[in-house]
């Protein structure tokens, strides 16, 4: 940090909004200075009235007023106009000329009101000199080259005026003048450093965040608005339609077979197509429109205020959507290929009834596959007897309800490891067979369970077997398990209750199970859930923040939570190696964590080459395929360390696994 300060003390490696908060410093001490230089120029006028020239003096004071109603004029041109980065060295110049104007000054003072007969008078007017000097290094040391020029051009004409001199203690005080000017030189250099220390770790800290939070809202591949942020649009535009009246529409789009595109020629041409079908939607749609990409190939379109009545609004929306297929007529030629893609589309109209942001999504999902099924390339309107996709979801519903009275769940662990592959905990994962469908993924049965309230039954029962588990594992090898809970869980009253409960209940160490939570949890009620965590940390039981880096977390509520660790997403180490972007933030979270005093645990780590990047930037603690995937716990128990051979594969995540 020091070494790149040092480059940067010259301003030319600063980056820009550094090098304004440089410039916003300098100009914010101009009145401070402005006032401290008029006080000492007329109390220097005082003392060398009766040994000097009363001309040069008023002379030498009309100066300085004039200078510092110039430096005042820039410091309210400053302030009024509020400068960017665009016209930061317009404004470091300024700040130059600033400086050296106010050095002139002294250098005058120094050249023409120097009282050469009364060694008395010029202690004293070195001692004011010296003074101005010292005061100038709080104040312009922002700037290095503007504290350089200033105590260049103050000091060496004082010093010069001793040297001068045929007394012996004269040119002493002007050798030591040179030695003093050098010691503030010296103590500038390093105020320079520090400001610009605390100048880069502000605009590190502000770029992380900004990261951060644009990685909650946003898609990193298309830079479309995410679920999250359509969700926030979507419930400002059902109000504003009810109070003024109006109707909307959302169209579900979904590229046809577009999986055949990423199996076939690899995802680098998947991405590149959806970004260049994005680029035609965009076009395409009004301004107060919106695109947003849920995942994958699946696109929302949000039309705000289209109609006044339904039928005006069903006639716009389907006109929309004809609009949009047609967009799909021209093929997209992608690095050589030339690709004919179709799309199909559901429409919802809104506010039609009650229905939520989630319950519209639903509908239009529900449209769009029965598009699908109409033989693709079209679109189709939402009614209400669409209700198959509907039913498949309470189908999931129900068995979820008898699979935690059937034993039909079981619990899987991930270890997690250090960089040599010994074990040093694992994280549970619930997996659920079902006797008809099989293993049913985790992203299928867990918003399902959140959403009828199914989370707190299923909640209780991980947190019971994690328990049993842990005490089974104590006849072993005591191990550390870390269980995922869910935002409606944790905010229930008695959660933290029932946690002490079941870990005296199951007569285990509290040390030995850690809580993860999400970023979300966190910022839905953080004095709850400070609350909750301080009383279950009191009793023993650690914390961690989940998928950290996909939420937006502010780092003042960060630094209030009685967490441990921080683990970062996978999908931010998956692509550490050949994102720079995902590098960047990955490190950040490892030294912003140091910093606080924080594990870190990088998930998804798949390949050495992530392992060791990771390695180097400080991460202690990993997990992921490189090491282990998910197993049965009689496995775990089973494992040989260390996980990591010297020749081990690593094995692809398979999808039924995920979560």
């Amino acid at each position: 940090m020091k070494e790149r300060n040092r480059e940067q003390v010259s301003g030319g490696a600063a980056e820009p909004d550094i090098r304004l908060g440089q410039v916003r410093l300098f100009f914010d001490s101009i009145p401070f200075s402005i006032q401290a230089i008029l006080l000492t120029s007329f109390l220097l006028a005082y003392l060398i009235w009766e040994v000097t020239s009363h001309r040069a003096i008023l002379g030498w004071l009309s100066l300085v007023s004039l200078v510092s109603l110039v430096r005042l004029w820039q410091y309210r041109q400053f302030t009024r106009k509020d400068p960017t980065v665009e016209q930061v060295a317009h404004w470091w110049n300024q700040a130059l000329l600033s400086a050296t104007l106010s050095a002139i000054t002294w250098a005058a003072a120094s050249l023409f009101l120097f009282p050469p007969e009364s060694l008395l008078h010029q202690l004293l007017f070195t001692f004011l000199v010296a003074g101005i000097a010292a005061g100038a290094v709080t104040t312009l040391s922002s700037i290095f080259p503007a504290i350089l020029l200033f105590l260049l051009v103050d000091l060496l004409p004082l010093s010069w005026r001793f040297m001068m001199s045929d007394n012996h203690q004269e040119r002493l005080i002007g050798a030591m003048t040179v030695f003093f000017m050098l010691l503030l030189l010296l103590s500038a250099r390093r105020l320079n450093e520090t400001i610009m220390e605390t100048l880069t770790m502000r605009h590190e800290k502000s770029r992380a965040e900004a990261t951060i939070r644009r990685q909650a809202l946003y898609d990193e591949l298309t830079d479309l608005p995410n679920r999250r942020l359509l969700y926030n649009q979507l419930n400002r535009e059902i109000a504003r339609s009810r109070r003024h009246d109006h109707l909307g529409a959302i169209l579900f789009l979904d590229l046809d077979y577009f999986k055949n595109v990423n199996d076939s020629l690899g995802h680098a041409v998947g991405d590149e197509l959806l970004k260049q079908v994005v680029a035609r939607l965009t076009g395409r749609l009004r301004n107060e429109d919106t695109v947003a990409r849920l995942g994958g190939d699946e696109f929302v379109i949000l039309l705000p205020e289209i109609a006044k009545n339904t039928d005006q609004a069903l006639t716009r929306a389907h006109s929309c959507a004809s609009d949009l297929r047609k967009l799909f007529r021209e093929p997209f030629l992608v690095e050589g290929h030339t690709l004919h893609v179709s799309a199909s589309m559901g429409i919802v109209l809104f506010p039609l009834d009650e229905s939520t942001p989630g319950d519209l999504l639903q509908q239009a999902d529900v449209a769009m596959y029965r598009a699908k099924d109409e033989g693709r390339d079209g679109f189709c309107l939402f009614h209400p007897g669409m209700q198959e996709a509907l039913e498949a979801r309470l189908k999931i519903q129900r068995g979820l309800r008898r699979a935690l009275s059937e034993d039909q769940l079981e619990l899987y662990y991930q270890p997690q490891v250090d960089r040599h592959g010994r074990i040093l905990g694992a994280e549970a994962l619930v997996r659920w067979h079902h006797p008809r469908l099989g293993l049913v993924s985790p992203a299928e049965f867990i918003p399902i369970a959140e959403e009828t309230g199914l989370i707190y039954q299923l909640g209780d029962w991980v947190l019971e077997t994690a328990c049993r588990h842990i005490r089974q594992l104590n006849e072993h090898s005591p191990l550390a398990i870390s269980i995922n809970i869910s935002p409606k869980q944790f905010r229930e009253p008695a959660f933290v209750e029932r946690v002490k409960e079941v870990v005296e209940k199951s007569d285990i160490d509290p040390g030995l199970l850690h809580l993860e939570i999400t970023e979300g949890t966190v910022l839905d009620n953080v004095e709850q859930t400070i609350a909750h965590m301080e009383s279950l940390k009191e009793f023993g039981i650690g914390f961690s923040i989940d998928d950290f880096g996909t939420g937006y977390s502010s780092l003042a509520y960060l630094k209030r939570l009685p967490i441990e660790a921080l683990k970062i997403d996978r999908s931010f180490v998956l692509d550490v190696i050949d994102d720079r972007n995902d590098a960047v933030l990955v490190e950040t979270i490892i030294v912003m964590a140091r910093h606080l005093g924080l594990e870190v645990i990088a998930e998804g780590v798949e390949t050495r080459e992530v392992l060791s990047f990771l390695a180097q930037k400080g991460c202690r603690k990993f997990q992921g395929y490189l090491f282990s995937r998910p197993v049965p716990f009689a496995e775990l128990i089973a494992l040989e360390q260390p996980l990591l051979q010297e020749q081990r594969p690593c094995a692809p995540a398979p999808a039924s696994a995920a979560g």
